[in-house]
């Protein structure tokens, strides 16, 4: 087997948490029928779970990008904003192709606000 380069292990590292974050979301938001109940703890439950969702992949962009480019810091948090959005948007849009699922501009907003948050308040 031939051994990375260096280079490669790095970008590796960085950007595989980001794609395998991705995936997973992905995979969520592609399963039919997911509504459980319309119990006001479960939508307020499933709310969370999209800040939460988004506020990691922000946080994960936010570590690829530092350490795979050589922007200021405000920038690098800017473009994780930016990224996590497009990607919310994305997901929103692949929903709406999920039998049993809606796409939602209000999720959009409320995973926006998770990486906000993510970006806001738990700085490393």
């Amino acid at each position: 087997m031939i051994p990375a380069s260096p280079r490669l292990r790095v970008f590796l590292s960085l950007w595989l948490p980001v794609v395998v974050w991705c995936g997973a979301i992905f995979y969520l938001s592609h399963i039919p029928n997911l509504r459980i109940t319309q119990e006001w703890w479960d939508i307020i439950a499933r709310k969370i779970a999209h800040m939460v969702e988004f506020g990691i992949l922000a946080r994960l962009l936010v570590r690829a990008l530092s350490g795979s480019t050589p922007w200021p810091r405000k920038k690098i948090i800017l473009a994780s904003l930016a990224m996590a959005v497009l990607y919310a948007c994305s997901d929103e849009y692949h929903q709406g192709f999920v039998v049993g699922r809606t796409a939602s501009p209000m999720d959009v907003l409320i995973d926006a606000s998770g990486a906000w948050l993510a970006l806001r308040f738990f700085r490393v």
